[in-house]
């Protein structure tokens, strides 16, 4: 792997020495080992180093994923928000979890459906097919942050669209059929989860202006437009909670102990956590710490019937797009630690102006062999599209690498990313792209 990675070999093996050795482990990662084709295979062997060196389940040795979104782990995936997914780890392709749902919900069997919904990159395939006839966005900007983002904008011209988002106008509300404004985060209630799986209580502090309203409220609103008033019977944040929390007590989630008023006394606290007496569980899986697990052994992985973790192992393969003469960099994009996003928020505070995010770095020696100057105005190209940006010539990149934000709406990377996803998580691969890069004004490089 030293020819790969770009360092000597010996390194590589110190850092396995001193990971197995340390008294404590811990492996932090972004979305930098998510976002490629084999993103699973990645947090999967980091998983299994953590397994086979026994770097898990103590203080300070853990592996530890911090996700790209505030609450996905409790919002998304724990709610069973994903198309594929029910609340609390059941799916949808499992009868046994749906049946137990339909119990819980109370509804007839066989309501819920056998068959999964559309992950992100297949529903605006569908969108571009025609298959998706209407579509609701909320809390998200799909015509900037989708990889080769100028493919699906068409399909987002010919669908309905209804946009809910707090901010007008975005990329995404120019193919916005209605738009509903939506309230922000010290607008409304509601739990919230941190990746530590800890749930705290956000309280609502001011009123939102004009026809603002909460997530809550537009979603009920549809329903009953809809004629789907019946089915819901919480309406309020704290009886949504408190309909969620009776749910995972069903579940190896089980956290019917945190109650509402229990989240407004506290800062927050982890599940799993049975019930109102107990403190919530720091550390998961390990007997004596987490309720849930049972046994004398180190660990009881209850998950699995046998109690015990799986040791997934995977092969490396070829980038999906390898570099050629054409296309000789790769291309990763990211964040700056100031903006967030799309800069929906953070691009209109007067105080962040001056933290532009229209620069790509460039290693000095690639800077050199393309003629390409620090501050020059440069075309980053793909098979895909191009966009436009300012040379920031740094040895901070490896060579052969160039990096850039997503940030820029005017400055447009994803219209260069490529939209080949993971095939099990489904996250499109924008760190890995083959990529040319020139100076602006020279052959096949016009703006």
């Amino acid at each position: 792997m030293a020819a790969t990675c770009g360092i000597a070999a010996k390194d590589i093996s110190t850092a396995a020495f001193r990971f197995a050795s340390s008294n404590s482990t811990m492996s932090f990662w972004t979305m930098g080992l998510n976002q490629q084709s084999q993103g699973t295979v990645a947090n999967r062997l980091v998983m299994a180093m953590h397994l086979l060196t026994g770097q898990i389940g103590r203080p300070g040795a853990t592996p530890f994923s911090l996700t790209g979104q505030p609450n996905a782990g409790g919002g998304v995936r724990d709610t069973g928000a994903l198309a594929h997914a029910l609340p609390n780890g059941r799916l949808v392709a499992n009868p046994r979890d749906r049946r137990e749902m339909e119990e819980l919900w109370g509804l007839p069997e066989g309501q819920i459906s056998a068959k999964s919904g559309y992950h992100t990159i297949a529903l605006f395939e569908a969108m571009e097919r025609g298959d998706v006839k209407c579509c609701l966005v909320m809390g998200t900007n799909p015509a900037q942050s989708l990889p080769n983002a100028e493919r699906y904008r068409p399909a987002m011209d010919k669908t309905f669209l209804v946009v809910a988002d707090a901010f007008y106008p975005t990329e995404t509300t120019q193919f916005a059929d209605v738009l509903l404004p939506a309230a922000m985060w010290a607008e409304k209630e509601g739990v919230f989860s941190q990746s530590e799986r800890r749930y705290h209580l956000v309280p609502k502090v001011v009123d939102s202006p004009g026809e603002a309203r909460s997530d809550l409220e537009i979603l009920l609103e549809l329903a009953e437009r809809l004629g789907h008033e019946d089915l819901i019977s919480s309406r309020t944040p704290e009886e949504v909670w408190e309909e969620w929390r009776k749910i995972s007590a069903h579940s190896k989630y089980n956290f019917s102990g945190i109650t509402y008023e229990r989240l407004k006394r506290e800062r927050g606290v982890l599940w799993p956590c049975p019930d109102k007496s107990h403190p919530g569980t720091c550390r998961r899986y390990v007997p004596g710490e987490d309720p849930l697990a049972h046994g004398n052994a180190r660990f009881d992985f209850y998950g699995r019937p046998d109690g015990r973790a799986v040791v997934w192992l995977g092969h490396q393969h070829n980038p999906k797009e390898p570099t050629s003469a054409e296309f000789p960099l790769v291309l990763t994009t990211g964040r700056v630690l100031e903006h967030w996003h799309t800069m929906t928020i953070t691009g209109k505070l007067e105080a962040l102006q001056e933290i532009r995010p229209n620069f790509v770095q460039i290693h000095p020696a690639d800077a050199a062999r393309l003629g390409i100057r620090d501050g020059a105005e440069v075309i980053v190209r793909s098979r895909r599209g191009q966009a436009a940006f300012i040379a920031q010539v740094s040895e901070t990149i490896r060579p052969g690498v160039v990096f850039t934000t997503f940030h820029s709406a005017k400055h447009l990377i994803n219209r260069v990313t490529n939209d080949v996803y993971d095939p099990l998580s489904k996250q499109p691969e924008y760190k890995l792209c083959a990529v040319s890069i020139k100076p602006k004004g020279t052959t096949n490089a016009s703006a």
